[in-house]
């Protein structure tokens, strides 16, 4: 279930010519203190600035993904393709008129990555899959004429990932990607100082927990709420990886703070609490409290209605249906 919201968590915030790295820097910690307000009001003010600056473009949409994954609110994605279109055609712009433009490279890789883990997000796989081809050879690109342009690695990193498990997410279809590959693009982002950091924190916590090391993965969601208290994206990550972890009443802990948190950011984030629900519901169940699951698994049938508007929704309901089975009277 995380790879829908991980890849969208791991968003890099990297420096470029023609905005303050200062700026880009309080757009990046207002972005995971998710003070969206403040980090857009960031990015709106380069945009206004250099509305040729493709780099502008994709942080405004990077925020608005980062909102939508903490809000569930699927009708932003119109904003999100629309900033993504307009970096991507200031790239393609550049790139006609310099083919070695290690920026233009660059940003259009990196906003094509994010373009493709919203897609995933949305469930739409093979538009997905079809946007990930384009991105490898943009940010190989921008490597080779501007080795400094390290946040690339980033990108290659989390591309290399996915190729290991594609199977899971392409109906089967095995790529090619080496884990060893993937870690050592990541890691040394995760484990220095840069801009990077917190995404790279996010997504090789999110690679240790699939790979089963559950307390290094643990340990970088640690990090990551020392520097950035009480995010709840990154708590719902740590609820995931103790589950998956077997570590039932630990998970039903961080749930239940969540289930206190989510209401209070966002009352009509059905996304997020429907999926609190079915994790601690599991959790419940596991430990063999069945009424305390139940209760979980019913309320999340009980927001069937609302299927169409929510993200995931219809997911979360079909899985309430199916533990509720399993469970019996």
């Amino acid at each position: 279930m995380w790879l829908k919201s991980s890849l969208l968590l791991a968003l890099a915030f990297a420096a470029a010519a023609g905005m303050d790295p200062a700026d880009v820097t309080r757009a990046r910690d207002f972005g995971y203190r998710q003070k969206y307000d403040s980090a857009l009001a960031i990015t709106s003010a380069a945009i206004a600035r250099d509305p040729s600056d493709p780099a502008a473009f994709y942080w405004q949409a990077g925020i608005i993904q980062l909102l939508i994954n903490d809000s569930g609110r699927g009708g932003l994605a119109d904003s999100f393709f629309a900033l993504s279109d307009r970096a991507v055609a200031l790239c393609r712009q550049r790139l006609t008129q310099d083919p070695g433009d290690a920026q233009a490279h660059f940003y259009f890789g990196m906003t094509q990555l994010n373009r493709a883990s919203f897609l995933g997000w949305q469930q739409r796989a093979l538009p997905a899959f079809r946007v990930l081809l384009d991105v490898a050879p943009h940010l190989n690109a921008a490597l080779a004429r501007d080795s400094s342009l390290t946040d690339a690695r980033f990108g290659l990193g989390m591309i290399e990932y996915f190729k290991t498990v594609s199977d899971r997410y392409t109906l089967g279809l095995r790529l090619l990607g080496s884990r060893k590959k993937a870690y050592a693009a990541v890691k040394p982002l995760a484990d220095g100082d840069g801009l990077l950091k917190p995404a790279a924190e996010l997504m090789l916590a999110y690679m240790l927990k699939e790979d089963g090391d559950y307390e290094a993965a643990l340990g970088y969601c640690r990090r990551l709420l020392a520097a950035y208290p009480g995010n709840r994206s990154v708590r719902r990550m740590t609820r995931d990886i103790l589950f998956t972890a077997g570590q039932y009443a630990a998970a039903v802990r961080v749930g239940a703070e969540l289930d206190s948190a989510l209401p209070r950011a966002f009352p009509d984030d059905k996304y997020c609490i429907a999926e609190n629900w079915i994790v601690c519901g599991k959790a419940y169940a596991q430990m063999g409290e069945k009424e305390e699951a139940r209760l979980r698994f019913n309320r999340v049938v009980a927001w069937e209605q609302y299927q169409a508007d929510v993200p995931w929704l219809p997911h979360y309901v079909r899985e309430a249906k199916q533990w509720l089975k399993k469970l019996g009277k």
